[in-house]
């Protein structure tokens, strides 16, 4: 692990610790569905229910289930990589960051540091994303204060309605959620074949954060796909889209070729689906795509990506092939 601070004024020290979760419960799925998890008096799911109230699918409403006895609501949200321990008995982890005190974390300012912290971390037990999981393992930051000043916070301004704002409102305590998705990178082989997969976030100040997979949808209901396809032009393409999201992103890592995009019209056909949008390339460059899927084979090479755009000068990018990784679900009424 390493942390990257732009400028230090005053020396200061941080605690890191981790926290293992040996439950076995980190599966993806808050049952009690409660954020923090603490009314419902079941801390077995630690990590799990850190996610409900700005990453559950189905959205938290601020209702507690009936009770008690409380009825689990299985609110499904980002799985934790279980990168620690030997399989069957990998156990996720978050990273607890606090002053060298235990208390909340230096603040950026005059007296402490500025120009933002960036994060990194390595592990060595590659493991394939659950299915219904984008495969680049995510950063995402539990901010030490829930009402903070907007220049400490790593996370933006955030209205997910049903009171899952952020800030907090002032009547809002803290609930241990994890409230932004702060991942600037991830690299499944920073030095070469055989190398530790690292990923990196940035913000403004430490806090705890966990590594973990991002969901499209709970019910799978739409069409989605991420993964690796060999193009025919011979570079290896990394697509992820979501219609629930609207999100479209390609990238070719050897070339530096990158465009996000928007999923703006879908026509389905049996298991293909033909995706419309317009996206930016990575230098900020406008244009319009489309997009050619074909999904649901079970086996991974049967399934095929297709993606193409032409800018503003008529300079055109195409390129097509069969997925080498990852999947690709078309779901049909």
């Amino acid at each position: 692990m390493k942390f990257i601070v732009g400028t230090v004024h005053n020396n200061f020290s941080i605690l890191v610790t981790p926290e293992e979760d040996t439950s076995g419960q980190s599966n993806g799925f808050c049952e009690s569905g409660i954020p923090g998890d603490t009314e419902a008096g079941n801390p077995a799911d630690p990590i799990d229910c850190r996610f409900v109230r700005f990453f559950g699918d189905p959205a938290y409403n601020n209702n507690l289930p009936p009770g008690p006895p409380f009825n689990p609501i299985n609110i499904k949200v980002p799985r934790c990589y279980p990168y620690v321990g030997s399989p069957p008995n990998n156990h996720c982890v978050v990273y607890h960051v606090t002053d060298e005190f235990g208390g909340p974390t230096p603040k950026p300012g005059p007296t402490t540091y500025s120009g933002g912290v960036q994060k990194k971390i390595a592990w060595n037990t590659v493991i394939r994303a659950p299915r219904g999981y984008f495969h680049n393992p995510r950063m995402f930051d539990d901010p030490d204060d829930d009402h903070p000043p907007a220049d400490t916070s790593n996370c933006p301004r955030i209205d997910r309605g049903n009171g899952n704002v952020f800030p907090y409102e002032q009547s809002q305590n803290d609930d241990n959620q994890f409230v932004c998705d702060i991942t600037t990178f991830f690299d499944p082989s920073p030095n070469g074949v055989g190398a530790d997969p690292t990923t990196g976030g940035g913000g403004r100040s430490f806090n705890d954060f966990v590594i973990a997979w991002r969901l499209c949808t709970a019910k799978q209901d739409d069409v989605e796909g991420d993964g690796y396809e060999q193009g025919d032009d011979g570079h290896e393409g990394d697509f992820e889209f979501c219609q629930r999201s609207k999100k479209m992103r390609f990238e070719e890592r050897d070339t530096g070729t990158k465009m996000n995009g928007s999923m703006d019209a879908v026509t389905l056909s049996g298991n293909q689906a033909i995706v419309t949008g317009a996206g930016t390339l990575g230098d900020g460059t406008p244009v319009h795509y489309t997009a050619v899927v074909l999904g649901n084979a079970p086996v991974i090479g049967a399934n095929h990506f297709a993606i193409s755009w032409i800018t503003g000068t008529g300079s055109v990018f195409q390129t097509s092939g069969a997925l080498i990784d990852g999947y690709i679900a078309v779901h049909t009424p």
